[in-house]
């Protein structure tokens, strides 16, 4: 697919690097060049097909050119966040049996030093390191040798984010990665005049494949952000024409758009733009008569242009989309895709196409793979996009995936002809002491759609009504703390303040307007604390760790029972 992609779209910008007020262009020509000599230099180390090698990184060139080269040689990449503890970090890498582990930076080097293994550890980049680009290398026996790579080889472990325990390694094949590749351009207009914007972590798969195999496979072209802090920047100078996005960062995105919108008239117009959200999604984004087109004008542009006003859509993964934030996006002419998939299915299973989006559905099921509903509503699926089992874990593999080959999910959902409705996660699934089924993803969605509530948390297992544990957004309060003379910084203080006590119950109620009496959140604690993967809250990929929330703040939620 790599080389196909560099013969056909030579002269194309492959990669995009920052570089003073702009992005430089790295060509497919160029890029084929830096993979070959990467190639030849992990070759030179003794890296041999079936190898495992991870890479412990932040995005970039880097890690593109190296997770290229690793698998031209038919070895196994095995990527690992670099946001993980040295423990976890050490976890994956006994389990793979990686020989060599790259680390992104001296930082990470060092980390992974204290990671207990024995892979070998050395860095991504810097003079003479595997990715240093060397210009005379001899591209063709190198193509000749990545051609021999066969479909149903070993492209990658995937160590899932392991909420419930250590991390199993998902295998997939290099056929898992290039049929969604065809299945997803098949369903998505995307092609080599797309320029993406990658920030996600490479490390997840929902990243890996839809913003660094799928652009690639179809000529266009990925521009690296080079850091969160950075991002907003960033993005809005690359210009991207699609975006991969997660709920967290289109929440954290409204929050700030939200807190531009100022006072007085243009709040006031900001609030009439917001208000026609779901009506333009029902008329494919336009504007809806000559008030819409004024505000589309007014406040839409503006707001497009955080994203570099060129994009087409952005597609949203990895947990479930609020309709409150496609609605608020839609009100500005951006149109969200949501998909649906897991780490075991490579990751996509569905997704909306622009044309016919239903933004509260998970989209159509791609061609080639199989999806049905089991008796009791979970989602089966089967394809040749399926893992072909969890590493050294045969036990664990037929738990989930049985005799006829259906893999089960853990969501529970419904489907209308081939579009995929999500409920929640089977086991997340709280059981109120009324006989009562509480679906805590959808409470949460609509909980952190309101501006004071930046995370959190529902809880009501042994209880006769839901409860949640939420963790505001501070610096939402920034105003009001220097008001009462409250500082910023000490979060116990705002906890306990009267006026986010206020603020908070208030943004419970509107939330409570829209869901059933036994779904209303009717008890809720405010947490000072942030969650974090290092503080083992939450999982690499931002989702919150249920059990281990629940372990630490015990106390609390016995109080709200």
């Amino acid at each position: 697919m790599f080389i196909e992609s560099c013969r056909a779209h030579s002269e194309r910008d492959c990669w995009l690097v920052r570089e003073g007020a702009g992005y430089r262009g790295i060509s497919y020509a160029e890029a084929e060049r830096r993979v070959a000599a990467c190639a030849e230099r992990l070759r030179s180390l003794g890296v041999q097909k079936g190898d495992r090698i991870a890479i412990m990184a932040e995005n970039g060139v880097e890690w593109a050119t190296l997770d290229w080269a690793i698998l031209s040689l038919g070895a196994i990449t095995v990527p690992i966040y670099p946001t993980l503890p040295a423990h976890e970090a050490g976890v994956i890498l006994r389990d793979s049996g990686a020989r060599i582990v790259f680390g992104g930076n001296e930082k990470l080097c060092a980390l992974l030093g204290k990671a207990e293994c024995e892979s070998c550890v050395l860095p991504m980049s810097g003079a003479e390191s595997v990715t240093d680009f060397d210009d005379g290398v001899d591209i063709e026996p190198w193509r000749e040798q990545a051609l021999k790579v066969g479909a149903d080889e070993v492209a990658s472990l995937i160590y899932t984010s392991g909420t419930t325990g250590d991390p199993k390694g998902v295998v997939l094949t290099h056929r898992a990665f290039t049929f969604l590749c065809d299945a997803i351009v098949e369903q998505l207009p995307v092609d080599a005049t797309d320029r993406f914007c990658s920030f996600l972590p490479l490390s997840h798969v929902y990243e890996r494949m839809a913003g660094h195999f799928l652009p690639v496979s179809c000529g266009a072209s990925i521009a690296y952000a080079r850091s969160l802090k950075t991002l907003a920047d960033d993005i809005r100078v690359a210009a991207p024409t699609i975006l991969l996005t997660v709920p967290r960062f289109l929440e954290n995105v409204k929050s700030r758009i939200e807190a531009a919108a100022g006072h007085g008239l243009r709040k006031w117009l900001f609030d009439k733009a917001v208000a026609l959200g779901p009506a333009r999604l029902q008329n494919n984004l336009r504007p809806p008569g000559v008030l819409g087109l004024v505000l589309d004008r007014l406040v839409g542009e503006k707001v497009r242009g955080r994203l570099g006003g060129r994009v087409r859509f952005l597609v949203s993964g990895g947990a479930a989309l609020p309709p409150e934030l496609a609605e608020f996006y839609g009100a500005f002419g951006i149109l969200i895709l949501q998909g649906y998939g897991l780490t075991e299915t490579a990751p996509v299973i569905s997704v909306n196409h622009p044309d016919r989006s239903v933004y509260r559905s998970a989209g159509e099921v791609l061609e080639g793979v199989e999806v049905r509903i089991a008796e009791d509503g979970e989602i089966l699926m089967r394809g040749p996009s399926l893992m072909e089992g969890y590493y050294n874990k045969p036990d664990a593999t037929e738990e989930v995936i049985d005799a006829e080959g259906w893999f089960h999910t853990g969501d529970i959902g419904h489907l209308d002809g081939r579009r995929v409705f999500i409920t929640d996660r089977k086991k997340d699934i709280i059981v109120l002491l009324n006989g009562k089924n509480v679906s805590p993803a959808k409470i949460e969605g609509i909980l952190k759609t309101q501006a004071s509530i930046a995370e959190c948390m529902v809880v009501g297992d042994g209880s006769d009504h839901v409860s949640a544990l939420i963790i505001p957004r501070f610096e939402f309060f920034a105003a009001e703390a220097k008001e009462h003379g409250v500082s910023l910084s000490d979060r116990q203080a705002l906890v306990t303040a009267d006026f986010v006590q206020k603020r908070i119950r208030e943004d419970i109620a509107r939330a409570n307007q829209s869901l059933p009496d036994f779904e209303k959140v009717k008890a809720f604690r405010l947490i000072p604390d942030e969650w974090t993967i290092e503080g083992g809250e939450l999982t690499p990929s931002m989702k919150v760790k249920r059990r281990v929330v629940s372990e630490r703040y015990a106390e609390l939620i016995a109080e709200m029972r």
